[in-house]
């Protein structure tokens, strides 16, 4: 592990925090104003002059929609200016019907069952036993009634009111599980032409939405991003990222002072996939985001958090025809460390357009994180709840440089458990882990 020393943090006077909402009927600015509250609160609790500080409600500036404001709190004598934002695309999945699902729903019942993600297995035996027994008590009804056709013409004109009664609570049950929840990951895990635009619309949406972050709003420039995504919501947001960063990664500009030492230890991780301390792993790629700065690179994202993320079984609930390991292999799916190119072993590689720079007659080579190399210099932590069934560690499918937390808590084995309750004010397990991996404060970064 490389030897770093501790960076200077007054540089960091605005910060701004998006927050990515999970799926189902979200409403604008529910899951925001909750997440803010939670963690304010969580701060007042650690550090006593948070609770002098202020939640302001501002235009944000930054969305296409008007429903969506920005939050910003006010800094306290340990933290800057951080600006809460949410990106919201709920509105791109509408009249979403079963057909939309088939293929999805199909795909999570034929894997074979090794291939089903370890903390999704007692939940896929859950629901396979409840259609097994529906199905044989569908068959035993029919059977019994078919020997007795006027008791069951009988019964079937008593049980009318009734019938009716059961299956508007089915049809009601059915679509807000399903069609308006489930429905969004089958329908964004999918892409089938009838899914292709909405796909589309989010990723154009959520693009130019960070765009805008990378540049001035209200006249004024941030110096850091954090990404904070919920279930469903941190596929999308895995997709911004890997996505946006294509538009960054070969940014800079001619700076007097170009420090790249960093990329050779970086090149080492990549090639043994080995993570030996999480924590100074990440150390040192907030110091390797500190030096690409000083190339002018523009890249403002340092972190990636994400909450019972479904994007963790990704492998399991992406319908593709192509294995997902050779999706990062080839580099499609950006990992961390990050996987290096087969003939340079390296993560970077010299810009062909300005490979020479000249400043004061010494001649410099400026190296570029290729296209998959984001979490180089962009930490991931994952953190999710044991008993909630769509969390689970990112390390799996990511690589060893994601930092997994995992956190107990009281559930019903059969039943996911806390998947909405990560930033609730009582959970302060997840709370303290939320706000440890947010690093507000100006003193938290290395």
């Amino acid at each position: 592990m490389a030897k770093t020393t501790r960076g200077e943090n007054s540089t960091i006077k605005r910060q701004a925090v998006v927050v990515i909402h999970g799926m189902g009927e979200q409403r604008p600015m529910d899951t925001l104003r909750s997440f803010v509250k939670g963690i304010k609160g969580y701060l007042e609790k650690e550090d006593v002059t948070e609770g002098t500080t202020t939640v302001r409600s501002k235009p944000d500036g930054v969305s296409e929609i008007y429903e969506t404001r920005k939050l910003s709190l006010s800094a306290s004598r340990t933290r800057p200016i951080t600006d809460f934002y949410e990106f919201y695309w709920a509105q791109n999945m509408r009249d979403t019907v079963f057909s939309h699902m088939t293929t999805w729903l199909y795909q999570l019942f034929a894997k074979p069952y090794a291939n089903i993600p370890p903390r999704l297995r007692a939940l896929w035996t859950t629901v396979l036993w409840l259609l097994i027994i529906l199905f044989f008590a569908v068959l035993s009804t029919l059977w019994y009634f078919g020997f007795n056709t006027i008791k069951s013409l009988l019964a079937a004109i008593a049980a009318i009111p009734l019938a009716i009664f059961i299956l508007g609570i089915i049809q009601k049950y059915f679509k807000n599980l399903f069609l308006t929840t489930a429905g969004d990951a089958a329908r964004y895990f999918t892409p089938t032409p009838s899914n292709i635009s909405e796909r589309n619309n989010i990723r154009q949406q959520g693009i130019t939405f960070l765009k805008k972050l990378h540049e001035k709003v209200d006249g004024e420039h941030y110096d850091r991003v954090i990404i904070v995504a919920h279930s469903l919501g941190t596929a999308v947001a895995y997709d911004l990222l890997r996505l946006i960063w294509t538009l960054y990664n070969q940014t800079y500009e001619r700076n007097p002072v170009v420090d790249q030492s960093l990329i050779p230890h970086f090149d080492a991780f990549a090639k043994s996939g080995e993570v030996p301390d999480i924590d100074a792993f990440q150390n040192l790629q907030y110091q390797l985001w500190k030096q690409q700065r000083t190339t002018g690179n523009k890249w403002l994202i340092t972190d990636f958090i994400t909450l019972g993320a479904a994007v963790c079984s990704a492998d399991y609930f992406l319908v593709s025809k192509v294995p997902f390991a050779d999706l990062v292999k080839e580099r499609e799916f950006p990992v961390c460390p990050p996987v290096p190119d087969d003939k340079t072993q390296s993560i970077s590689f010299e810009t062909k357009t300005y490979h020479l720079e000249y400043f004061q007659g010494t001649q410099r080579t400026v190296r570029t994180l290729h296209h998959a190399a984001l979490f180089a210099l962009t930490r991931w932590t994952n953190i999710y709840f044991k008993s909630d069934f769509v969390g689970s560690a990112g390390c799996r499918l990511f690589g060893k440089g994601v930092k997994d937390i995992p956190l107990d808590r009281k559930s019903l084995w059969f039943i996911p458990g806390g998947h909405t309750h990560y930033w609730d004010e009582g959970s302060e397990a997840s709370l303290e882990a939320i706000t440890s991996a947010l690093k507000l404060r100006r003193d938290s970064n290395p």
